[in-house]
């Protein structure tokens, strides 16, 4: 063993010279071999160091010959220049000495006495430290010596220096990489490890078949390519998630597809803005249980809520083409709201004038507001909720500004319109209280029920003016005006009630079911929707309209080139209570007229040009209004006659 403040014994000097350097094995229990004086003193004269002697064979400094011996765990030779002990490294073939640093090359000899070593070592037994389980002579080449220098480049420097340089700078990094996984906490290396390999996975793809791929591109290809499987898909598929579908439609024609996609998106504005998450909104699952088991009047618009809509109209027989139909109705209603909340028949004077056309004939702003009103409430749309729910404020503000206190709405209205324009003025305070809740509507819709009941004839008929002996059209709008009163929990005398059912006896004395415009006339159709509806009301048998439900479905369906919406707007409702086919057969031809009517281009797009004599009358925003409600009459109103069943 060598002091640690002795010089160094890479450079030998001639004091110093080298033979052997004693070693011993740590896991050996033999004594501990004796340090020659001279390195253990380096003020100790000189004495020449005694020959190494390696498996009883003395080799002289510059020998060629050699001995490959098993040190412990380690394989050794003769350094062919000092004799001291070589550390074979056998993986690169070289030898390097202790002593003076010299790095050979091994021979064949050599490495075979070697491997001949590592293998009986490998399969033999333990040996001692020292003792040659395997002696082989082997010829050492001195001209492959190389002597490292400790500092500064040798001018011997060779291609084998390089070699031996750079093996040294190999084992260094080795050893430096053992060292850094060693020190390194296991999962900083798993981590480093599995962000590897993904990146590896993620570099290197398993082939893909080129049937399963689809490539897109932003270029336009000149050239026609066939594609891969075609899968045939219903194109329904993707419309149907809203409401259903016109049947007659062909949804692989691009043109008629691209219609049906517009009119989805129109349908949805009915159901925008509808706060759902409104605390005050009856849970959904009360709703669809009041609608299953309506069984009172107070039922009667349950069915308005929007989140029913879709459910609704899937199962009442409206289609996308209605919606959207319903939805450009009200927007050109919106767009031609006064600024002071009301409307006008004669929607092209003044202020708001347009282009549209067709006004009405007629002067009553009262009986134009409610009218508006009608189809905004018959969609959902309240002061509270709804799209439209401003529109809605500020003209039930203004009806009730203009209220008198005595309950009459007959504002600026002529003397053949006032009880119209008050009957529908007071459906809608009825309804907007019924949908909304709104206490402050419930005193003004009350005050309208009053002046009804006190308007009505001693015979039970309203007409024109308060007093006067009844009519059946004035009459059908105060009944539908105290039947959604009654739904709203409003007080309705009896007797008014009983009164309104002898106007009706008189005015079909046989009990067909048959109705003209007062007691003693012939009856007309739109009379007889009227009263037909009013009767429902008012709690008559279910058989005892056949024969007037036949009269209207076999001689007056819908028709589109004769278009009357004051008696659509009735007979709708009719045929809507009652049901089965008849009510099947009356709602494609109602469809069929209104749709293909209304207005698609300009200003007036969603309205309906009026062309019965009666409608000019009111022109071309009461048939909107009346057309509107006729196209919402799947949820306006809940059936009488038969039960609604919601998922």
């Amino acid at each position: 063993m060598v002091p640690l403040d002795h010089p160094s014994p890479l450079v030998p000097d001639d004091r110093w010279q080298l033979t052997t350097l004693p070693t011993f094995d740590l896991t050996s229990t033999d004594p501990l071999p004796t340090i020659d004086e001279n390195l253990a003193n380096p003020e100790a004269p000189v004495t020449a160091p005694p020959p190494a002697t390696v498996a009883d064979k003395t080799t002289e400094p510059g020998d060629s010959s050699g001995s490959v011996w098993m040190d412990g765990n380690a394989l050794s030779c003769t350094c062919p220049e000092c004799q001291a002990p070589m550390s074979i490294r056998l993986w690169l073939m070289i030898a390097d000495c202790w002593s003076c640093q010299t790095s050979i090359e091994l021979s064949e000899e050599m490495e075979r006495a070697a491997r001949q070593l590592w293998e009986q070592r490998r399969t033999g037994g333990q040996q001692t430290t020292g003792q040659a389980r395997a002696t082989s002579r082997a010829t050492l080449q001195p001209a492959q010596q190389i002597a490292i220098p400790v500092a500064g480049p040798s001018p011997k420097a060779s291609f084998a220096q390089a070699k031996i340089r750079r093996q040294t700078e190999l084992q260094g990094t080795e050893i430096w990489v053992t060292n850094l996984f060693k020190d390194t906490p296991a999962w900083l290396i798993s981590l480093i490890f599995h962000v590897v390999v993904l990146t590896l996975l993620g570099i290197f793809n398993v082939p893909v078949d080129p049937e399963d791929k689809i490539t897109l591109s932003m270029t336009e290809s000149y050239f026609v390519r066939e594609g891969g499987t075609v899968m045939d898909s219903d194109p329904k598929d993707e419309l149907t998630l809203d409401v259903p579908v016109p049947k007659d439609v062909d949804l692989e024609d691009p043109e008629e597809r691209e219609m049906v996609m517009q009119q989805i998106e129109e349908a949805k504005e009915l159901r925008e803005d509808f706060d759902s998450k409104n605390r005050d909104l009856p849970k959904l699952r009360d709703v669809k249980r009041d609608i299953r088991e309506a069984d009172s009047k107070r039922m009667t618009l349950a069915a308005r809520d929007p989140r029913v809509r879709v459910e609704m109209v899937t199962q009442e027989g409206g289609t996308t083409r209605t919606e959207a139909a319903v939805a450009r109705g009200l927007r050109w209603l919106s767009q031609h709201q006064n600024t002071n909340g009301s409307w006008s028949l004669r929607h092209n004077k003044g202020k708001n004038a347009c282009a549209c056309g067709n006004p009405g004939t007629m002067t009553s702003d009262s009986a134009a507001t409610s009218l508006a009103l009608l189809p905004f409430l018959g969609a959902g749309q309240t002061p509270e909720t709804g799209k439209y729910k401003r529109q809605v404020k500020q003209g039930l503000d203004w009806l009730v500004s203009i209220q008198k206190s005595n309950g009459d709405l007959r504002y600026n209205s002529q003397s053949n319109s006032g009880m119209y324009a008050h009957g529908q003025g007071a459906i809608v305070l009825c309804e907007a209280y019924l949908l909304s809740g709104n206490k402050k509507l419930k005193k003004p819709a009350q005050a309208a029920i009053n002046f009804i009941v006190t308007a009505q004839h001693p015979k039970g008929g309203w007409r024109y003016q308060p007093g006067q002996a009844g009519d059946t059209s004035v009459m059908g709008w105060q009944v539908m005006a105290l039947h959604s009163a009654r739904a709203a929990g409003l007080h309705v005398p009896d007797y008014t009630v009983r009164d309104a059912k002898s106007y009706l006896d008189r005015a079909d004395p046989k009990k067909r079911g048959l109705y003209g415009y007062q007691p003693g006339a012939g009856p007309t159709h739109p009379m007889t929707a009227e009263g037909l509806l009013c009767r429902m009301y008012l709690g008559w048998d279910k058989n005892k309209y056949q024969e007037g439900i036949n009269f209207l479905a076999k001689g007056h369906p819908p028709d589109k080139n004769a278009l009357n919406l004051y008696y659509l707007y009735y007979a709708s409702q009719v045929f809507h209570h009652v049901g089965g086919e008849q009510w099947a057969d009356w709602n494609f031809l109602m469809q069929e007229a209104l749709v293909q009517t209304q207005e698609v281009e300009g200003h007036a797009l969603g309205s309906w040009t009026p062309k019965d004599h009666h409608d000019r009358r009111g022109g071309r925003l009461y048939t909107t209004a009346m057309a509107v409600c006729c196209l919402e009459v799947y949820y306006r109103h809940l059936p009488l006659f038969r039960q609604i069943k919601l998922d």
